[in-house]
């Protein structure tokens, strides 16, 4: 925008000039204003501040804030950020008294990214206005842009704290994850229209349409409209109980049930008796080291007298027991009324030989009609080979086949799906906590991940590293530098840094001191910005068996990164593997991508703590992804030929990173995840943020369709590594919802029966 300071401003202001000329005077006024020329606006004699201005000319400063304000105003309306932050300016000069508009000029600043600027004019705001919370929101939003996201939930914190009412910061909260603002905004929603009667309503039309299955299809799942921080899960259980399976759906399996009694309380041994004799279908159970008190209570009632068995313990049970599927609960463990009807449909599934489901820890109360309150839940993930070898995330309680029962007899519950597993075997997961226990479960212990011992005894395969970079030499050598000083074997290093059409004289400088380095080329690469196009062609150029790609933005942290890299590369069907991304307060900032968050994608663990051992050690162990991002991706290199490289053609920016992965998990091979290599990320240094860019913004929608052309719209909709419980209304793993039927058991189709077909394909049953 062409700013006139070379012309003086009118003394008189009229409104018969053309808008060209009208333009200018406005542009040379709002010059005047901002170098506080107060003569040039019709001040006279020594104006000294803009109080001595409107006391001598109080006309032309009518005037002149009036039409400068209007032409801010038009420039805020077309999208024009930098003009509006320029003649708001302007105004905020000639009237610094008007917060109105301060608040304008903030968030012009903002909008054009200049951010400190915008900081220090929401805090200039705050500190004359105390009770003024919108600044508070404001200045939150800047914080965000920033990535000082403890700072952001500050300022939305103080508006909350400003006005109580302000519903916009009490939603900033709750998108943010805060545990306070999700309860406080949960209880105020059943405040005004009635927890209960929704619950009730949820219920009851979930289950008219399971009944009419057309209009299961016209509606969306009602169950879904409630949701609950997970540390308020007595409160979710109190309004809904798990779902029964659909009633088409039926087995005429022979079942029997395995029930550890050892040490087992006679208040626990009598609720599980009274579970099971509750079901309307026959099964066999058979007790292990119960006394004969026990024994006696077992045998007594009339409705298991005759199918009851006892054994002193497993290795008393035979290999073929007479039964089509065996149960094993986990010691102390409670059945649920429809644990057996919904481990027995999940074993119906074809390929099926093992599943597992959710529990919940109770508590006692004085309630004589529910002696046994829910309080705690332990939502499972999927089955995952890496993520069991290092954490028991499946539990003692399975439901196993009668051909595995007899293969893996001999094995503890962990052992038989780590070993079902390693065989190819099919394990699905039941999302309902079908199993219950009084004891307080402790932190699950986290084992070390075991490195191939080749790896470690023998030097680490060649990697080439390809960093792309532009104007941004001095984060570029960071990274290199890095990359070379932590590594155990930097002989076994290279590194092709790309130069995307870098213009600034010292970071052209930096890149030829870098290209001085052992074993570090430059490829100037001026095209037009094309990330997968850029790094298909450097790769192109690797002679190396491995291949890393990652951002110019970074710090390699972790010593010995290059040896774990290529340990976890020669793992069975290793296909890609992820790092773990940190920003610089620590906290995390990738650890995976997560599919299906909110229709998109979402980075697994963003914000959680570095240490953090929640949900089953999700953040600190090594496992597998649906994809991890291409900030720090490595590969075997033929294995990233083979695969075709990064969409240039339609995802030249963003989702190629996802879509490799998600072609690689296609060919049966992994994506693997691990803390075991630690990268801080300052992320988005180098290309700027991309949502105050019109263009970025359109090319990002624009590769979201594309994205969605290639593998359909249901592709965004669910990940494998996820619960369903878990609601997606704000970050990851915070609230939790209840799961209709159906869509248990359109997960099973999708995940392990039939890949191509939608978790939410209408022709499933419900």
């Amino acid at each position: 925008m062409k700013r006139r300071h070379e012309h003086a401003v009118p003394s008189g202001i009229g409104n018969c000039a053309s808008p060209a000329v009208q333009e200018l005077e406005a542009l040379d006024a709002a010059a005047a204003a901002i170098a506080a020329d107060w003569q040039s606006l019709g001040g006279k004699g020594h104006v000294p501040d803009a109080a001595a201005y409107w006391k001598q000319a109080p006309r032309p400063a009518r005037q002149w804030l009036s039409r400068l304000t209007r032409h801010a105003d038009a420039a805020r309306d077309r999208g024009d950020a930098v003009e509006g932050a320029y003649f708001y300016q302007a105004t905020v000069t000639i009237a610094p008294w008007r917060l109105d508009l301060k608040m304008q000029l903030g968030n012009m600043l903002k909008d054009s990214g200049r951010l400190p600027e915008a900081e220090a004019v929401y805090r200039a705001i705050m500190a004359e206005a105390p009770d003024e919370a919108e600044a508070c929101l404001q200045l939150g939003h800047v914080y965000n842009l920033m990535g000082r996201r403890k700072a952001a939930i500050a300022s939305f914190r103080e508006a909350v704290r400003r006005d109580d009412g302000f519903m916009a910061a009490h939603q900033e909260l709750f998108a943010a994850g805060e545990t306070e603002a999700q309860r406080s905004t949960s209880a105020g929603y059943a405040h005004t229209h009635g927890r209960e009667q929704i619950a009730h309503m949820a219920i009851t039309l979930d289950g008219i349409r399971a009944a009419l299955d057309d209009m299961a299809r016209a509606l969306p799942d009602v169950a879904s409209f409630s949701a609950f921080p997970a540390e308020d899960y007595a409160s979710f259980r109190r309004l809904f109980d798990f779902p029964a399976p659909p009633v088409n759906i039926s087995t005429t399996s022979r079942l029997t049930i395995v029930v550890p009694q050892r040490n087992v309380s006679p208040v626990v041994a009598a609720f599980q008796i009274a579970a099971l004799s509750s079901l309307a279908r026959p099964v066999n159970v058979i007790t292990l080291g119960a006394s004969a008190a026990l024994r006696q209570a077992w045998d007594r009632p009339t409705s298991l007298g005759q199918i009851v068995s006892h054994a002193e313990d497993e290795h008393g049970l035979a290999a073929d027991l007479p039964a089509d599927r065996i149960i094993l609960l986990a010691p102390g463990r409670i059945p649920h009324r429809h644990l057996i009807a919904w481990m027995d449909v999940a074993l119906a599934h074809e390929g099926v030989g093992i599943a597992f489901c959710d529990e919940e820890v109770v508590r006692r109360t004085h309630d004589t009609m529910r002696p046994f309150e829910p309080y705690r839940l332990l939502a499972r993930p999927e089955a995952d080979g890496l993520w069991l070898s290092q954490c028991d995330i499946v539990g003692g309680t399975l439901a196993l086949s009668a051909e595995v029962w007899r293969t893996y007899r001999h094995l503890a519950p962990r052992e038989i799906v780590e070993a079902a597993l390693a065989d190819a075997r099919g394990v699905t997961h039941v999302p309902y906590a079908l199993v219950s226990t009084l004891c307080e479960s402790e932190q699950l212990p986290v084992e070390p991940f075991h490195l191939p011992s080749r790896a470690t005894e023998d030097r680490p395969e060649a990697c080439t590293a390809i960093i792309c970079t532009r104007d941004n030499a001095a984060d570029c050598r960071r990274m290199v530098e890095s990359l070379f000083r932590r590594a155990h074997f930097p002989e076994c290093l290279s590194c092709i840094i790309v130069d995307n059409g870098t213009s600034n004289a010292s970071d052209l400088k930096t890149l030829q001191e870098l290209a001085l380095l052992p074993r570090v080329r430059i490829l100037t690469n001026n095209q037009v910005f094309n990330w997968s196009a850029l790094n298909n062609a450097a790769a192109a150029q690797v002679e190396t068996p491995n291949i890393l790609f990652c951002n110019d933005d970074m710090e390699m942290l972790t010593k010995g990164w290059d040896e774990t890299l290529d340990a976890l590369l020669r793992l069975e069907k290793a296909g890609a593997v992820g790092a773990r991304l940190l920003y610089p307060d620590d906290t995390i900032q990738h650890a995976g991508v997560l599919l299906g968050w909110k229709g998109s994608v979402i980075h697994d663990g963003l914000h959680e703590p570095r240490e953090s051992l929640a949900h089953f050690a999700r953040w600190g162990v090594t496992r597998e992804a649906s994809a991890v991002t291409g900030a720090f991706l490595g590969m075997r290199r033929s294995v990233f030929v083979e695969s075709g490289g990064f969409d240039a053609d339609r995802l030249p920016v963003a989702y190629s990173d996802i879509d490799l992965c998600l072609r690689l998990r296609a060919r049966g091979m992994r994506v693997i995840w691990t803390p075991l290599i630690d990268v801080r990320h300052d992320e988005s240094v180098s290309r700027g943020l991309d949502h105050l860019d019109p263009f970025r913004h359109a090319r990002n929608m624009t590769e979201r369709a594309a994205f969605e052309q290639i593998w359909g719209e249901e592709k965004l909709s669910s990940d494998f590594t996820v619960n369903p419980i878990w609601a997606d209304a704000t970050m990851p793993l915070r609230l939790i919802r209840p799961v209709p039927a159906g869509m248990a058991l359109r997960r099973w189709r999708y995940f392990q029966c039939a890949p191509n077909v939608s978790p939410y394909d209408e022709t499933v049953p419900r």
